[in-house]
Order: C-alpha cells, then structure tokens, then sequence
C-alpha cells in the first residue's frame, strides 16, 4: 500500500467526528510516494489513534493532520505524523486523552491536571508518540517513527500549466487543504461561495476544466448533475465527507463523488487529465469516467442465530465480499483481534455479550490503538427511534434492519465502504 494513501484514509475515519464537533480541519502530506512493504493493519491503527486524540481534546476550533516523510535510506523511511490543534479545550478532556494514550508526563503540574510535555511508546508501530501544549498557541500529539518501504519513481510530475480549477465550499476550511496542493501542481485556482454562483459563471461563458464542491446539501449532486450534463469536457467532483448518505449514488451519474480528504494522487490524476505530457487533446476534451475499484473486502458477521449467519454471508458473497462469522460479542472481540475486519456487520441481542456492548468495546480498543479504525453497522429485527439511537450511542456507523434487503445491504456497504478511486499511473 502506497502511505500517502494510508493516511488519507487514517484522516478520513476521523474527519466525520471532527465535523460533528464543529471543527475546521486541515490535511497536508509532504514528501516522496512510499510504497509500504509489510503496513499490516497496526501502522493505521497507530496513526488513527492519535488523530482521533487530537479532535478529542478540543470542543471547538482547529485541527491539522500533517504527515513528513523523508526519502528511504536502505530500505527504511523516517515518518512524523503532526496531529495539532487550537480553541476551546478542558485540561479535563486533555488529561483524559493523555491517560488514555498512556502519555507519561514530564511536569510536575501533572498531578494537578496541567502537562506540558509528555511522552511514550506507540503499542501500535514501536515508534514514539510526544505532546506538547504550547498555552494559546494550541496543542500537538506527534508520531515519529520508520517504516519499511521503497520510493515510488515518478518520471513525469504532474503540471496543469495553468488551467483553471473551480472551488465550491460555502464555509471556510471544508475543502480543507486542496486549493493550496492544487497551486502547487500549477492549476490556477478560483474560489466560489456557493454552487448557484458557479452555475451562473457558466452560463457566462466561463469553463473551468475541473470543479470541485465541498458537499453541503443534498441538493448539491443534482445541481451538479446538471452542469455535468451542460459541460461533458469539465471534470466535476463532489467531495463529501465518509459516511455520507450521497455515497450511495457513486457510479451512478456523470459526477465523481469522492471522499474528502482527497488524497495526493487523487489530487495527481486530476493534473495528469489536463497535463499535455500525459493526455491527449482528444482526452481533454471530455471528462474521463469516474472509476473506482472495490478490493474484495473482509466482512465480520456477528449474530447468534444460525439461519442470519447463512443468509448474511449468502448476500455479502454475492456482492462480492469475504465473509467470517462469530456467535456473540466475545466471539466478535476474539475475531477482531486475531485479524481485523474491514466493516463489521453487529445483530445487537445476543447472549453472553450483546452488540451494544461489543461495539463499546471495539471503539475503545481503537481508541488506544490496539485496533485499527472499521465501521460497524448494526443488523437487527427490532426497529425504532430509540434502538437506533443506542446503536449509534455505542458507536455504530449505521443500522439495518431484518429481514436485510440485498440492495439496502449494498447501498449502506457503499456509503461506509466507499471504493478506492483508481489513481493513474503518474
């Protein structure tokens, strides 16, 4: 796996809770491609543990999740991972983060829930995670450590020469870093307020050669569907944010939805459409097919009936997934540990532990990094208000109900399992 793709992903599972809070995020990777020997499913579990630290400690304001990577000497990379962050904070929240990252402080105000600086082995990766509060100036948990991997060769870098890319985000921040990478490969870049603005600037005879919109309505796809249709030559993205209910409607129209934050070679392969080194002119004078690839990806089926068991497995596999089965919580737990799931599908009664309960259990081992991030989505015959808001207390992604209808399972495995838009090869 390529990193810089590992840790978009890592800051997309925390996005969606940053959001919810109200926080402005911002996501930045400088470096060389890396392409991971052996990530193993901890690496992501290390980073994810300290971005989601960062969004905890803060009611309100700002946060950036910022990767460094240097070039590979004989085989291993250096890597430091900045999850940072400034507003409103409680030291009570802050001390909680730190116990639950097992930070050891170096203050002697720690006792009175002041810390300034604070350090300890990461479980996940063996590398080092430190804090910092620097007062007004805000906080920082950082990772620093090596990973096994070799450089990708890029022969022809990217360069859009100049052409016009269009920016759609009515709140400040929800585009998060993409006008700035997007500078930086050579688009020249104008900002929009609204979609109703951008649609009129192309009814005026204006064209960019690609528009992306920060998702803010579920009016936003149709509009866009709609200067799609008027302009086949511009590329339109919708980026939303993971989870989103739009999700279920990806390949299914002329417009790229994509899952923010965008990754740097998704970012790469909108410069390499319009870069002439790598495209065509007859190439650039539509825009290409959205594609994405769906990895066949590994399902937990937790539920203590065996006639669910056999039809749930029976519906993933046929939409192409490969599933294992567990009997109770304790069972779901076991499984998890051994080796982590890609989504985890949770009936919620069940005896010995129910699914409440192990999904409780199952976000507090993420949270420590024991686990890397996965969506659970609850499966149940009993549907109301209140069942689904437990659900979600627990920390669920969503829900279904019983008897599962195929294309409902679908649609919701699409809106949490987005699949991976294919990248050219730059």
């Amino acid at each position: 796996m390529e990193f810089s793709e590992l840790f978009t992903q890592s800051a997309r599972d925390v996005l969606p809770h940053a959001r919810r809070k109200g926080l402005v995020a911002y996501f930045d990777y400088q470096g060389p491609r890396l392409e991971l020997h052996d990530p193993g499913p901890f690496l992501r579990a290390g980073v994810h543990r300290i971005l989601l630290g960062i969004v905890d400690c803060f009611e309100s304001g700002f946060v950036m999740f910022r990767a460094e990577v240097e070039p590979p000497v004989f085989g291993r990379s250096s890597i430091v991972i900045h999850a940072a962050g400034t507003g409103k904070h409680s030291p009570a929240e802050v001390m909680g983060v730190l116990q639950r990252l097992h930070l050891v402080a170096e203050d002697a105000d720690a006792a009175q829930g002041l810390v300034a600086r604070a350090e300890a082995p990461c479980p996940a990766t063996a590398g080092l995670v430190q804090f910092v509060d620097a007062g007004r100036d805000g906080l920082v948990i950082s990772l620093s450590g090596e990973v096994a991997a070799q450089e990708v060769a890029v022969e022809h870098p990217p360069d859009a020469a100049g052409s016009v890319a269009w920016l759609v985000s009515p709140l400040p921040g929800a585009l998060d870093s993409v006008e700035a990478r997007l500078r930086q490969l050579g688009w020249h870049v104008m900002s929009f307020g609204s979609l109703e603005d951008a649609a009129a600037a192309t009814t005026a005879g204006l064209a960019p050669m690609l528009m992306i919109v920060a998702e803010q309505s579920g009016e936003d796809l149709s509009l866009l569907e709609q200067i799609a249709q008027a302009l086949p030559s511009l590329w339109t993205v919708l980026a939303v944010v993971l989870g989103s209910e739009t999700l279920r409607m990806r390949g299914r129209g002329p417009v790229d939805i994509r899952v923010l934050p965008l990754s740097p070679l998704e970012l790469e392969r909108f410069t390499a459409h319009v870069d002439e080194r790598t495209s065509t002119a007859l190439s650039r004078l539509s825009s290409p097919t959205p594609l994405y690839v769906q990895e066949c990806r590994r399902v937990l089926v937790v539920d203590d009936n065996v006639v669910n068991q056999i039809v749930a497995r029976g519906q993933l596999e046929a939409l192409g997934y490969e599933v294992v089965v567990a009997g109770d919580g304790i069972e779901a737990l076991d499984s998890c540990c051994d080796e982590p799931p890609d989504m985890v599908l949770m009936d919620v009664d069940m005896p010995v532990m129910d699914g409440l309960e192990a999904s409780e259990h199952l976000r507090s081992l993420q949270r420590i990094g024991t686990l890397p991030p996965f969506p659970i989505v609850a499966a149940t015959a009993g549907d109301s208000d209140l069942r689904r808001s437990l659900c979600l207390s627990a920390g669920m992604d969503g829900y279904l109900s019983k008897p599962m209808n195929l294309q409902a399972l679908a649609d919701e495995l699409h809106r949490v399992l987005p699949g991976r838009p294919i990248s050219l090869e730059i």
